[in-house]
């Protein structure tokens, strides 16, 4: 049973807290809208997965993007992206709203520049493959098809849904789509306008060749994060004088004879699929043209030997993404000797260990690894007495595809009465 996506896609504009800002914090000003809005949006009765989109957008304690390479400012955003997603899944499972799954929501991140006029002039309105961080005037001229669009109250609230709202109708005779206000926490307020350091002093190495791997099947929001942080970690080219090299992205994704001993095997779905939703959700977050598919190409190669096949996507001449089929633990991490970055999650500290043994008996420099957090149910879920193994199940439900495919089993066997 094939989850079955809406046209229709909803846009929250959430403000970034000011840096240095805690979990708490963020607990305190994204949960109430979360818990308004997820409810809303979520139809229990129907096979269909409502997405939305939710653009947070950066306070000016945050540096100004792409005057800095994004290496330097991959910790401060892969936690922002961490803290959100695991209080999205917090506020799910005390709802009991569904993730990912039929009558669910699938949630997708990225994160909005609104200071366009501290943009270089050649930047501004033009960043349309700098994804997962694009600035608002570019967002607004590709015009994405939201059905609505929801902001938070307050002073900051109202300023970004203005900017944004200008961006969009910027273009004659295009109106912006219908505006709901949601109430927010009380910590969202207008930061200072100084800003905050978010990397150590010293140089930073900047990559235009990131690797990231893993099944994806069943994509949820351990997997999204997993790849926008993947995006984030290569440098954009054409924007500044970090690089004019294009991006190349190379998802390593494991073929379908590792997992036939998986649980729930007969749900898993074919690489071809995990292939082509891996690709519609890296899309989503890095692409901001006003059409896409006249700037893309897609081939399919097929060579004999390791890594060999793969489903090449280019974006104009600014980025690769290859999604390479591989059999092994380290796919091309250790053939492709031009891949510089391997992003990883916490939980996989060991397998970014021996890919760079590899490399070292090899003769090739090391990865640079980028660790993205894991999702902390225990930080995002208030602690209410005799509930907490009950809520930490329902956390983890929305963060596994062994938990969907079961789920998913039961579906079929319900239906076909086995």
């Amino acid at each position: 049973m094939a989850p079955v996506h809406q046209e229709t896609i909803s846009l929250l504009l959430l403000p970034a807290l000011a840096l240095p800002s805690t979990t708490a914090s963020l607990i305190s000003a994204y949960k109430r809208t979360l818990e308004t809005l997820l409810p809303r949006l979520a139809q229990p009765k129907s096979q269909a997965i409502a997405r939305l989109d939710i653009a947070i957008v950066l306070s000016p304690s945050y540096p100004v993007s792409p005057n800095i390479p994004r290496s330097a400012v991959f910790p401060s955003v892969q936690r922002l992206l961490s803290e959100t997603y695991s209080l999205i899944c917090a506020v799910a499972a005390d709802n009991k709203v569904e993730l990912d799954f039929p009558g669910g929501l699938d949630v997708r991140i990225f994160l909005l520049e609104s200071r366009v006029d501290q943009l270089p002039r050649g930047v501004r309105g033009k960043q349309a493959l700098s994804g997962p961080i694009v600035d608002i005037q570019t967002f607004g001229l590709a015009a994405r098809p939201y059905t609505t669009i929801y902001s938070v109250e307050g002073e900051t609230g109202e300023q970004n849904l203005r900017s944004l709202i200008t961006a969009w109708q910027s273009e004659k005779n295009r109106s912006a789509p219908p505006v709901h206000r949601l109430p927010s926490g009380p910590a969202i307020i207008q930061p200072s306008s100084s800003q905050t350091s978010v990397h150590e002093d010293g140089p930073v190495t900047t990559h235009q060749s990131v690797a990231v791997g893993g099944t994806f099947d069943h994509l949820h929001i351990g997997h999204k994060l997993l790849l926008t942080a993947t995006v984030l970690a290569a440098e954009p080219s054409g924007f500044s004088s970090h690089t004019e090299t294009p991006r190349l992205i190379t998802v390593g994704i494991t073929g379908d004879a590792l997992l036939v001993n998986k649980k729930y095997a007969a749900v898993v779905e074919p690489w071809s699929l995990r292939q082509q939703r891996t690709a519609e959700f890296i899309d989503s977050i890095l692409a901001f043209h006003p059409d896409v598919p006249s700037i893309t190409k897609t081939e399919h190669i097929d060579q004999p030997g390791p890594n060999g096949k793969v489903v090449r996507v280019t974006y104009g001449n600014d980025i690769i993404v290859n999604y390479t089929q591989i059999s092994d633990p380290f796919g091309p991490t250790i053939t492709d000797e031009g891949i510089s970055a391997l992003v990883i999650s916490r939980e996989t500290r060991a397998g970014g260990k021996a890919v760079n043994d590899k490399r070292k008996e090899r003769g090739w420099k090391e990865l640079e690894i980028f660790e993205v957090d894991v999702l902390d149910a225990r930080a995002a879920m208030a602690e209410e007495e005799g509930e907490g193994q009950e809520k930490q199940e329902s956390f983890e439900s929305k963060i596994s595809s062994t938990e969907i495919r079961r789920r998913l089993s039961e579906m079929r066997a319900s239906t076909t009465g086995q």
